[in-house]
């Protein structure tokens, strides 16, 4: 007998059925026993009557809350509502007690109690909400790329032989009788694969080894890049805008059940995202009363200031030369063609105008204090008629703190990874 979501159990009334699930509740109430089962974010009523059903009823009353069953009854209305009346229960997945949280949601628990116990923290439905709609904002994003804007998927190597930025913050791993390295981002790659394709996309995990210990990073996270030929950094941010656009718009539509449960709805689309220069950035600090030395990154406190006078949403483009690798294009002596993308105090994306000048990009490896040789592997291919091109990367766990309104990243990544924690 095929097993029936409960979703569909409204073209179902007066019929037999099968359905999975989950014990979330049992009460009795005289000779009446209700199951409420769960479904990920759905629940059906389950109503055995004690009289003529002795039998399953002692079977029924043994079962453990949260235990996994298989339920063939029949469906019927009841009031507004449906519910199941059962012919047969059958526990396939008994549950020990007590359970390290309650997977119901009416207690709470701390986040690093929720993370011991992540896979049973599922079930909690405002937990089982975020991954949902993490699900839905990835299928968006590589939607709007793949579709909407025709870009290739690619997947690039996460075990390297060298550092993107020239091997800073990097995880050695042995690699048979060499020494290899996790991967911080597919920058090299994808720009190589410039020399033949319009745009390229990966949405992918990579890897810092930053002793951070903040509620915005972590050492493993998800990257959604985008490199695109025969373009600047006016460009690539004009196609952020219309992704970060697209998702904000679909995600309220499509993720309505979930947004309700989080009890946030996420930002409106900005529409036309306002941009401002690094300088204009430190020109309203310092009317605030800030006080930052040119070419200093601008931390948290800074970004909020900004953001007051400027709103949730903005981008902050020319940074200077020396915050910015070594690939990004100069603009004059000491700015680049660069951009960040930002929501309120959190940096969601950074990208820029790639350099395509083999020697200017020689010379950029050698002001920064890198070999030129050691990056031989890469340079090679702007010898081959490379295009000007640019891109960025996007944080996706980050996107998904802003979309979801949680306040750790460790709420919206199922296994988080950190300088402490390396399990589950």
């Amino acid at each position: 007998m095929k097993r029936i979501p409960i979703t569909e159990l409204p073209n179902y009334i007066g019929k037999k059925v099968k359905i999975c699930g989950w014990i979330e509740d049992k009460r009795i109430v005289g000779k009446v026993m209700f199951l409420t089962i769960r479904q990920g974010l759905e629940t059906i009523q389950v109503t055995l009557k004690k009289t003529g059903n002795e039998d399953l009823w002692r079977d029924v009353e043994e079962i453990t809350r949260q235990s996994s069953v298989v339920i063939v009854g029949n469906v019927r209305k009841f009031g507004n509502k449906l519910e199941i009346i059962p012919e047969s229960v059958k526990v396939v997945g008994l549950s020990k007690t007590p359970l390290p949280l309650d997977p119901s949601g009416r207690v709470p628990a701390l986040l690093n109690t929720i993370l011991d116990s992540r896979a049973l923290s599922i079930r909690i439905p405002h937990i089982y909400a975020i991954f949902s709609i993490r699900s839905k904002v990835t299928n968006l994003i590589r939607d709007f790329f793949a579709n909407t804007k025709g870009f290739i998927e690619i997947h690039t190597p996460k075990i390297i032989a060298s550092g993107t930025e020239g091997g800073a913050d990097l995880f050695p791993v042995e690699y048979f009788n060499r020494t290899a390295y996790l991967a911080q981002s597919p920058q090299l790659y994808k720009e190589q694969l410039m020399l033949g394709f319009d745009g390229v996309f990966e949405i992918a995990p990579y890897f810092r080894a930053e002793k951070s210990h903040t509620r915005k990073h972590l050492n493993e996270f998800i990257s959604v890049d985008l490199e695109i030929s025969f373009a600047n950094y006016k460009d690539a941010m004009n196609v952020l805008e219309e992704l970060v656009n697209y998702v904000l718009e679909n995600i309220i539509e499509t993720a309505q059940k979930e947004i309700q449960i989080l009890g946030h709805r996420p930002p409106s689309p900005p529409g036309k995202i306002p941009i401002l220069t690094y300088d204009d950035s430190l020109e309203i600090l310092h009317k605030s009363g800030y006080e930052f030395e040119w070419g200093e990154d601008l931390d948290s406190d800074a970004l909020r200031v900004i953001s007051k006078e400027i709103g949730d949403f903005f981008f902050i483009i020319d940074w200077p030369w020396r915050s910015k690798p070594f690939y990004i294009k100069r603009k004059g002596d000491k700015l680049t063609e660069s951009f960040d993308l930002m929501y309120r105090e959190i940096e969601l994306s950074s990208g820029g105008t790639r350099e395509h000048n083999v020697d200017q990009l020689k010379k950029n490896l050698s002001d920064k204090g890198l070999d030129p040789s050691i990056f031989e592997f890469h340079t090679k291919f702007y010898n081959y008629g490379m295009p000007p091109h640019a891109g960025f990367g996007l944080g996706l766990d980050r996107f998904l703190l802003v979309i979801t309104g949680r306040e750790n990243i460790r709420e919206v990544v199922l296994y988080p990874r950190d300088p402490e924690r390396l399990e589950p």
